[in-house]
C-alpha cells in the first residue's frame, strides 16, 4: 500500500550538523554585532529631555498634627472694617480660603460665625450690634430673611444648618431691653449733606454708611411710617410693624434726618433736592404691580399684589370677606397674598402658577406654610381670560402649562390644548412689580428706558447724571431684603468716593462671589439631640389664619445659646472641639473634650496618639476651622512609647523644624514623664 508524504524524506547524513554555508552565515552575523557594539562604545550618548512635570506630595504625608488654636485661649476673628473697605476685607479672606460659607453666600456679606461666636459667650448685644453693621435691620431680616447664609451653612454636610436667621431675632430681642442705652449720634465730620429718597432696606443701608462717615443724612418718604416696602408689603404675621419702626428709630438715633409723608416729585421736586444736597440717591422700589394684558382685567375685582397688600396690612380689610378670592403667581409675594386674603376674611383662596409644585419659585417653607393653613394650590396652570358679568369677576379661564422654560433655561411656556374655568369673586395678580418714577425724574436729565426703568450702572450704582445714585429694586428688579442692603452698601461707597474726588472705581474691590461645594441633605437618623437644630415654635395653623398675630414664636434664650454652640467656627483656625476629627478617625487615636458652658466656653482635651496613627489625613480634611494641619515634622523620635501621645499643650507646638519628639526635652531616659496641658 502506497503511502503519501507530506515532505520528502532528508538523509541522516545531511540532516545531522550544519552544512558549510550555515557556518559562514552565523559569522558574518556574530561579526555584524561586534562592528554595532564597537560603533556605540566611540559615539557619544543621546540623552533624551522629557518635559519637567511637578511632583505633588499629598498633605496627608507630612508628619504629625498639630492645632493652630483653641477655643477659651484664642478668639474667633471678627468681620469688622469699614464699609469703604469691607469688600476688601472679604475678598482677601476668600483669596485666603478662609472666608465662612455663611458669610460669603450673604449678599451682604454678614458675619454669621461672630453673631454664634458672641452669643455662646454670652455677649449677645455685641452679637446684635456686629450684624447691624452689614444686615442695618437685624430685628426684621431675623423674621423674614430667605437666609442663603443658613443654605451654605457647612454644618449641612454633617447633619442640620445652624438656624443663624432666628438668632438674628434672638439677639434683637435682647438687644431692644438696653437700646436706649446704647444709641448715640455719629459724630459728623465731612460738613456734605446726602439726600436719599426712599426708606426701604437699601436706603437706610446707604443712609447707615455715609452716616458712619460722618455726613449729613437726610431721607425722604411718602409713606407716613418709614420702611418702604417692609412696611407696606410684608404682612404684620411675620414683621411685626414695631419691630421695624424700634429698628429705624434706632438709625434716626444715629443722625439720620427722616422726614415722613413727604413724597418727591410732588411735594418736593428732585431738581431741588439735587441742588440743596452734594448727592442725591434714589432707593424708592418698585411701587406698582404688573397686571397681565388678558381680556377681562378691567372688571370689577380684578387688583394688583401692592395694592391688596397695602389695604390687607394698614386697613386688616381688602374687600373680600366672605368671598373667593384666586391669586396668580407662584412667587413669595403671591403666597404672602394668599394668607393675607385668608385673615382678611376670604371664604375661599387659591393660587394658580405656570409652575409644577417642584418649580413654585416660592420658598419651599412659606408654600408649607400657606397649606397648613388652608391655601389650595394650582400648579402648571396659566391664566388665559378672566371671565366676568356685568364687568364684574365671576371666574379666571386657566390653561395648561407644559413647561415654563426652554432647553436654555429661558422663560418660554408652552401651553396645552386644555383649559378649566376657576370660579371666584376676585383676582389679584401677583406677578411682578413695576417701577412708577415719572413725576420723580421730572425736571432733569435722568434716563428712563422704554419700560420706565431708570437706567443705572449696575456696578457703581451711578445714573446718567453726575452725582445723582440709584441703588435697591430700582436697579436690580424684585429681589430680597438682604439683597437690597447689599447694593445699599454699594452705593455709599460710590458716594463716599464722588465726595471725596475719587475715581468711583479706581482701586476699589469688587464684591467676591464665592462659589461653595455644595452637599446633599445628610441623612439625620440616629443623630444625638445636641447635635440637632432647634427648632422653632410655629402658633397653630387654624388659630393663626384668623389674624395678623406672629406665626412664628421665636426661641427662647436657652434654645439661643444652645444653637449659638452648634456653629462650627468655619474657618477661623480655632479648635472648637466639634468631635469631627475623632469620628473620622478610623484608628480610635483621637480623644477631645470640650466644656459647654455659656461664657466659659472651652476645649480642655485634645490627644494625639501617634501610636495608633496611620498618617492617612482624614481627620485634617474633616476639620471645618483649619486649625488641624499637618506640621511637615517628617521625623519621629521618642525616648518612651508614652511620649508618643501629644496631648493639648503639645497639639499647640511652633511646628518648626522636621523633627516630632513630643516631651523628649523634657523628659530624658529614666526621668518620669510629666504630663503638659498648657495653652
Amino acid at each position: 500500500m502506497d503511502v503519501k508524504r507530506d515532505r520528502p524524506v532528508v538523509p541522516a547524513s545531511v540532516s545531522d550538523g550544519p552544512t558549510g554555508d550555515g557556518l559562514v552565515a552565523g559569522a558574518r552575523s556574530i561579526a555584524k554585532g561586534f562592528a554595532y557594539t564597537a560603533r556605540a562604545g566611540v559615539s557619544k550618548p543621546l540623552t533624551v529631555r522629557y518635559p519637567k512635570e511637578k511632583l505633588t506630595v499629598s498633605p496627608r504625608w507630612r508628619g504629625p498634627l498639630a492645632l493652630r488654636g483653641v477655643l477659651g485661649r484664642d478668639e474667633i476673628p471678627l468681620l469688622r472694617a469699614p464699609s469703604y473697605a469691607y469688600n476688601e476685607t472679604i475678598d482677601g479672606l476668600y483669596r485666603a480660603d478662609r472666608l465662612p460659607p455663611c458669610v460669603g453666600s450673604c449678599p451682604a456679606n454678614v458675619d454669621a460665625r461672630g453673631q454664634a461666636y458672641l452669643i455662646a459667650d454670652d455677649r449677645v448685644v455685641e452679637a446684635y450690634e456686629l450684624v447691624r453693621d452689614r444686615n442695618i435691620l437685624p430685628g426684621v431680616l431675623g423674621r423674614i430673611c430667605h437666609h442663603p447664609c443658613e443654605s451654605a451653612c457647612k454644618r449641612n454636610f454633617f447633619d442640620e444648618p445652624i438656624a443663624i436667621r432666628p438668632l438674628h431675632r434672638f439677639a434683637f430681642e435682647e438687644y431692644r431691653k438696653v437700646r436706649h442705652e446704647r444709641i448715640s449720634p455719629f459724630p459728623r465730620t465731612q460738613g456734605k449733606s446726602v439726600c436719599i429718597v426712599g426708606s426701604g432696606p437699601s436706603g437706610l443701608a446707604a443712609a447707615y454708611d455715609l452716616l458712619k462717615l460722618g455726613y449729613r443724612v437726610v431721607m425722604y418718604e411718602r409713606e407716613r411710617k418709614p420702611g418702604g416696602a417692609l412696611n407696606t408689603g410684608v404682612p404684620a404675621y411675620r414683621l411685626p410693624r414695631e419691630v421695624l419702626y424700634e429698628e429705624i428709630d434706632d438709625i434716626v438715633g444715629l443722625g439720620l434726618e427722616l422726614n415722613t409723608g413727604v413724597e418727591v416729585g410732588k411735594d418736593v421736586t428732585l431738581p431741588s433736592l439735587m441742588r440743596e444736597h452734594d448727592a442725591v440717591l434714589l432707593a424708592v422700589g418698585l411701587q406698582q404691580s404688573r397686571i397681565l394684558p388678558i381680556p377681562g382685567t378691567d372688571a370689577e375685582g380684578v387688583v394688583g399684589a401692592l395694592e391688596f397688600l397695602w389695604s390687607a396690612n394698614f386697613k386688616h380689610e381688602a374687600g373680600v370677606r366672605g368671598k373667593r378670592v384666586l391669586v396668580i403667581g407662584g412667587g413669595n409675594v403671591a403666597v404672602d397674598v394668599a394668607r393675607c386674603a385668608l385673615r382678611v376674611g376670604a371664604s375661599e383662596v387659591r393660587l394658580a402658577c405656570l409652575e409644577s409644585e417642584s418649580e413654585m419659585p416660592c420658598h419651599p417653607w412659606e408654600i408649607a406654610e400657606a397649606l397648613d393653613e388652608g391655601v389650595i394650590a394650582m400648579c402648571s396652570l396659566g391664566p388665559e381670560e378672566v371671565l366676568t358679568k356685568h364687568d364684574t369677576v365671576v371666574g379666571m379661564r386657566m390653561r395648561s402649562c407644559l413647561s415654563v422654560f426652554d432647553e436654555m433655561g429661558r422663560f418660554a411656556p408652552k401651553f396645552g390644548d386644555e383649559t378649566t374655568d376657576v370660579p371666584t369673586d376676585v383676582v389679584v395678580f401677583a406677578i411682578g412689580q413695576a417701577p412708577k418714577i415719572d413725576t420723580i425724574v421730572a425736571g432733569t436729565e435722568l434716563l428712563v428706558s422704554g419700560r420706565g426703568q431708570l437706567v443705572v450702572d449696575g456696578t457703581l450704582f451711578t445714573t446718567s447724571v453726575p452725582g445723582v445714585f440709584a441703588c435697591g429694586e430700582i436697579v436690580t428688579g424684585p429681589g430680597s431684603a438682604i439683597g437690597s442692603i447689599a447694593t445699599g452698601h454699594e452705593a455709599a461707597v460710590s458716594i463716599h468716593r464722588y465726595l471725596q474726588g475719587l475715581p468711583l472705581d479706581g482701586d476699589r474691590v469688587a464684591r467676591p462671589v464665592p462659589v461653595y461645594q455644595k452637599h446633599a441633605p445628610a441623612d439625620t437618623r440616629g443623630i444625638e439631640s445636641n447635635r440637632r437644630r432647634a427648632v422653632m415654635p410655629m402658633a397653630d395653623p387654624e388659630e393663626r389664619a384668623k389674624d395678623f398675630r406672629q406665626v412664628e414664636l421665636g426661641l427662647t434664650r436657652q434654645e439661643a445659646t444652645a444653637e449659638a454652640m452648634r456653629c462650627l467656627r468655619c474657618e477661623s483656625e480655632v479648635c472648637v472641639g466639634c468631635t469631627f476629627c475623632a469620628r473620622t478617625c478610623p484608628d480610635y487615636a483621637i480623644k477631645v473634650e470640650r466644656v459647654d458652658e455659656a461664657g466659659a466656653r472651652c476645649l480642655t482635651r485634645y490627644d494625639l496618639d501617634l501610636t495608633k496613627c496611620c498618617f492617612c489625613g482624614l481627620c485634617a480634611e474633616q476639620c471645618p476651622t483649619k486649625a488641624l494641619h499637618h506640621t511637615g515634622q517628617y521625623e519621629l523620635s521618642f525616648w518612651h512609647r508614652d511620649l508618643m501621645v501629644f496631648d493639648k499643650g503639645e497639639m499647640l507646638r511652633p511646628p518648626t523644624g522636621t523633627r516630632a519628639t513630643g516631651r523628649d526635652g523634657i523628659s530624658p531616659p529614666g526621668c518620669p514623664v510629666p504630663r503638659r496641658e498648657d495653652g
